[in-house]
């Protein structure tokens, strides 16, 4: 979503508050991998030690270090055969996140997180990433679809506390943050406000969160829901507001 922002052309930001969010996104990811990695490794799901949990999850981290070695090399011997380097460079995320959750008991969400963020670095894979763009916003309506699927509208009248709570935290908690922290830093030119309203938005890798409390039966069913509704209705006002929110012009000077 914070891409589909900078990338907008009906955008308002500049390119330092586009690099600056970009930069912040994905320094919250990796803080978001070590959260989940730590949660998962003390809920786990029942079936091992939290201490196996962990060494499954680091085991995996190394297959996927290597694939990330690997891939660059094989691609370059592919990058005339468009249709075979298309294939085998979305395979692959594919076929680590599987092996992740079949061989090392690593989520599927939290699996196939960590071999996009690691296979997705090199200059082949961000010609792949160019390759796909024209599927993009087809992706991006697909993530909303699967997002409303998954809500059970019966849970919604014992969500909406929650839904409140959570969208209260992600303002003061969040938004208020990214401002002040901005706004002392003095980053040149990037618009602290315009930052944390794009920022303003519970990331699409809360569902990895949420899926390991699902799954260890952490997470009760409304506020499951209440996550779920709190990701649709911070990313449509975060993605929205964040063009309506403009530097002021300078006054004028007096001439004098």
């Amino acid at each position: 979503m914070v891409v589909n922002i900078t990338r907008s052309r009906r955008r308002t930001t500049n390119k330092e508050t586009e690099e600056a969010m970009l930069a912040w996104s994905v320094l919250q990811d990796l803080v978001g991998v070590l959260a989940a990695a730590l949660l998962f490794a003390l809920l786990g799901s029942g079936s091992g030690s939290p201490w196996k949990l962990v060494g499954g999850l680091v085991a995996f981290i190394l297959v996927v270090i290597g694939a990330a070695w690997i891939l660059p090399r094989l691609l370059v011997r592919l990058r005339n055969e468009h249709d075979i380097f298309l294939l085998v460079s979305v395979a692959s995320g594919l076929v680590l996140a599987g092996l992740g959750a079949r061989f090392f008991g690593v989520p599927l969400a939290l699996a196939a997180f960590v071999a996009g963020l690691a296979i997705g670095e090199s200059p082949e894979a961000a010609e792949a990433r160019r390759r796909i763009l024209p599927f993009r916003d087809l992706f991006a309506v697909l993530f909303f679809v699967a997002i409303g699927s998954l809500i059970d509208p019966g849970q919604l009248g014992r969500a909406w506390p929650w839904i409140l709570a959570l969208l209260t935290m992600l303002i003061v908690f969040k938004v208020a943050p990214t401002y002040l922290l901005a706004r002392l830093a003095r980053l040149a030119q990037v618009r602290p406000l315009q930052l944390a309203v794009g920022l303003g938005q519970v990331g699409e890798f809360s569902f990895v969160i949420a899926s390991v409390g699902v799954a260890a039966g952490a997470l009760p069913q409304p506020l499951h829901t209440a996550v779920l509704v709190t990701v649709l209705i911070s990313i449509g006002i975060s993605s929205t507001a964040v063009r309506l929110v403009r530097r002021r012009p300078e006054a004028q000077r007096d001439p004098a």
